[in-house]
């Protein structure tokens, strides 16, 4: 009968078939989190990858919600962690980097001694590539080997913008990666998911349009929308991109427009967004989509900005005969507060 190598915490020991990991999922002798390695394998895999575990799990429900991580105390985990890790680098021809981006209060939290911390990721497929735009479809950019780590730089829908140790960027499908704070307990995955879900706590509210009058010639209609971001994370928030969608009196979808926007949401905070024109004299200018916060700094430095700024942002759209619009969040990056202001200060 095929072996089955299970490690929990600092030990590792076999087990004979499957049907004995079964008993021991029956008898809470393994957690989801738990690391086995099939017969004839080289990889770990969670014990709830495998589907024949995965159903007894689901079957025991809250049970196990908050049993992620390998049971053993804290320091075994870590060490148990570090070995396998080490040992994935190596075969992969990897070492592993730097913290990517810590908490906002400096702390590390370190799977492993100099290894992973919680807010980068590992690829745990084969055979992907960094994509060229945030779609399954878009053209491959760079190839990427399995077992790589890569930073996190934003999040759009069902993908992350990352970056590689070599420095390519693209887009990878959130299902081709382990973020590694997942391996944490409850406490770390709430402190971390707002950078990995950054979506989920940033809201927009109090939304309204108008157009622009005098444009009934016009090819492209300037439509005024005003709105307010709500970001409930602690983490404060860059790098917004909004979906605008309008609609006919009938429901029916005329077009959608993304619409970028500068500056800075703070943590736990909410601001308004604005639009600031070129100056007149500037015939290439294109007007700036700013948060009020960050717009705000520039006035401290040059008052007379605010001579040329406005509520609510304008966006052109083709489809000037429309009755209903609505501002989604599309895409989103979390960042340390502390670090925020000063790393993504909007010049003039």
């Amino acid at each position: 009968m095929s072996q089955w190598l299970v490690t929990k915490g600092s030990n590792q020991f076999s087990v004979e078939g499957l049907s004995e990991l079964k008993g021991m999922v029956t008898g809470k002798q393994l957690v989801p989190g738990d690391l086995i390695q099939p017969p004839g394998a080289t990889d770990w895999i969670y014990a709830v990858e495998i589907p024949d575990l995965k159903v007894i799990f689901d079957q025991y429900g809250d049970d196990y919600d908050d049993d992620l991580t390998p049971t053993g105390p804290g320091r075994g985990f870590m060490m148990g962690m570090a070995t396998i890790l080490i040992g994935v680098t190596l075969v992969g021809g990897f070492s592993m980097f730097n913290l990517f981006q810590q908490l906002p209060n400096g702390d590390e939290q370190l799977i492993g001694e100099g290894g992973l911390t919680y807010s980068e990721m590992v690829v745990t497929e084969l055979g992907v590539s960094l994509l060229s735009e945030p779609d399954e479809r878009a053209s491959p950019t760079t190839a990427i080997e399995k077992n790589a780590i890569l930073e996190l730089l934003a999040k759009r829908g069902d993908f992350y913008r990352a970056r590689n140790k070599a420095g390519a960027e693209g887009w990878i499908s959130e299902s081709a990666v382990i973020p590694m704070y997942q391996l944490g307990g409850a406490d770390v995955r709430d402190e971390y998911d707002p950078l990995y879900n950054p979506d989920n706590y940033v809201e927009v509210a109090n939304a309204s349009w108008q157009q622009m009058p005098g444009q009934e010639d016009e090819e492209e209609v300037i439509t005024v929308f005003q709105f307010m971001v709500r970001n409930s994370s602690r983490y404060g928030m860059a790098d917004m991109v909004l979906l605008a969608t309008i609609k006919d009196a009938k429901g029916v979808e005329l077009e959608q427009v993304e619409i970028p926007v500068e500056g800075f949401i703070p943590a736990g905070q909410s601001t308004m967004v604005g639009t600031l024109q070129p100056e007149e004299d500037d015939e290439d200018g294109e007007p700036r989509l700013l948060t009020h916060v960050s717009f705000g700094d520039m006035v401290k430095e040059d008052p007379e900005l605010q001579l040329r700024y406005s509520e609510g942002v304008e966006v052109s759209m083709m489809s000037g005969d429309f009755t209903n619009a609505v501002i989604d969040m599309l895409e989103l990056r979390a960042i340390p507060d502390g670090e925020a202001i000063e790393a993504l200060s909007v010049r003039e």
